[in-house]
């Protein structure tokens, strides 16, 4: 018996200590890894921008963008680095379709298939793109 209460006490501890799943500043993290971040957004309110910037200053997840005339362009993800050369950059998808009357994002521009769920590609950058609850947002490095 002892054996099966410490057993599960490392299990608690571990799954506690993993950075999956805990919410920062209303957006969660559901996947995180070197080619990908799929975040869903726990509350309404703020950009895609804000919920980066904050999982990133908590120690959620790493982050490197620049300022650009059309907002944060996001050149690392987690230690991933965009390789410009081999034209890799880090596209953005999303189930958020319309809100308030504005089209957010478009399946003409690509899908991309996570969780039995298809997400288009945004049509907003992480700056003017909003967090909606319960909707998600992917982070995938891409080659064109």
């Amino acid at each position: 018996m002892k054996r099966i209460t410490s057993i599960l006490i490392a299990i608690l501890i571990f799954t506690s200590l993993c950075g999956c799943g805990a919410e920062t500043a209303g957006a969660k993290v559901v996947e995180s890894s070197e080619k990908l971040l799929v975040i869903e957004a726990a509350e309404d309110g703020g950009s895609l921008e804000d919920a980066l910037n904050a999982l990133a200053d908590a120690g959620e997840i790493t982050l490197v963008s620049s300022e650009s005339e059309y907002g944060a362009f996001i050149t690392s993800v987690n230690g991933r680095e965009a390789d410009a050369a081999a034209n890799e950059y880090w596209a953005i998808y999303t189930t958020l379709g319309e809100l308030d009357g504005v089209a957010y994002s478009s399946s003409e521009y690509g899908t991309f298939e996570y969780g039995g769920k298809t997400l288009s590609s945004a049509s907003y950058g992480a700056s003017g793109l909003p967090m909606s609850k319960g909707e998600l947002y992917i982070l995938a490095l891409e080659s064109y």
